[in-house]
């Protein structure tokens, strides 16, 4: 679980609660009110059922519960493995780690190794790895999408019970009635605001942060599939896959592929240049 996400809430939660019991001598009593709630919370699912199907605002609420999650790919783990399938391709041929896609626990890295291992061809390979990219991109676009509507849709709703509520103050107009009039009407803007900047907005964001990472290791698992397909060296590979990862995460020189293991290229000498 994610602890950040949980004492960001609490936290906000807390911050304001003790705002509003510090704050005067009246409490919680003043802050409450159903009407405003009902107003706030019923209005945005109403225009949420408006402007998106029903399947996709499921989806979109499941995917809330990856803002509690922490990620459970390791990417140095996923390098460590197609560098071991690079080498045991090198050694064995392709077709011979069919036995080995078993161990592999990332269903994108195991849905590219056994593309490669049928020997389907290196454009199509790419072709459906982009695919499945694509997919994932416009599945977490839509339940980001529909987050973000929420903390749009929330502080309008409170204008609009805000609005309510001065027209019902103006109609029984008095000097009695002005003063909580106005904070009645006032407290939907406030559940508005409250609910798209400590919920809405930041999950949203937190969806955003979890699609960009989980972007970039599909792409880095893509390009290590399709170089281990060309017959590139492990070692390039590791090289390649490394940059994926901030500096301090990549692992030591002990940990590499000795250098020494690369091919040796000779370089053209002064006589061949003679020669050319």
């Amino acid at each position: 679980m994610d602890i950040g996400t949980l004492v960001g809430f609490i936290l906000g939660a807390l911050l304001i609660f003790g705002a509003v019991i510090f704050g005067g001598h009246e409490g919680l009593a003043v802050f409450w009110n159903a009407s405003a709630l009902c107003i706030v919370f019923g209005g945005t699912i109403a225009a949420l059922l408006i402007a998106f199907p029903g399947k996709s605002i499921r989806k979109a609420l499941a995917s809330v519960k990856k803002c509690f999650a922490n990620p459970k790919t390791n990417a140095s783990a996923i390098i460590e493995q197609i560098v071991f399938f690079a080498e045991s391709a090198r050694r064995e041929g392709l077709l011979a780690q069919e036995h080995r896609l078993r161990e592999v626990s990332e269903p994108f890295l195991a849905e590219g190794l056994n593309l490669i291992v049928d020997g389907l061809p290196p454009t199509t390979v790419k072709r459906i790895l982009d695919s499945e990219i694509e997919e994932m991109q416009y599945r977490h676009h839509q339940g980001r999408n529909i987050i973000l509507h929420c903390g749009k849709f929330a502080p309008a709703f409170g204008m609009v019970g805000t609005l309510i509520g001065l027209v019902l103050m103006l109609t029984q107009l008095s000097a009695e009635t002005v003063g909580p009039g106005v904070a009645v009407a006032i407290l939907t803007t406030l559940y508005g605001i409250i609910a798209a900047n400590l919920f809405f907005l930041p999950m949203a964001e937190k969806l955003k942060q979890l699609h960009e990472s989980e972007l970039r290791m599909k792409s880095m698992i893509a390009q290590g599939v399709l170089a281990i397909q060309s017959g590139e060296h492990p070692r390039i590979i590791q090289m390649q896959l490394l940059t994926f990862l901030p500096p301090g995460e990549r692992p030591g020189e002990e940990d590499r592929i000795p250098a020494d293991a690369m091919p040796m290229v000779a370089l053209p000498s002064e006589g061949d240049k003679h020669v050319a």
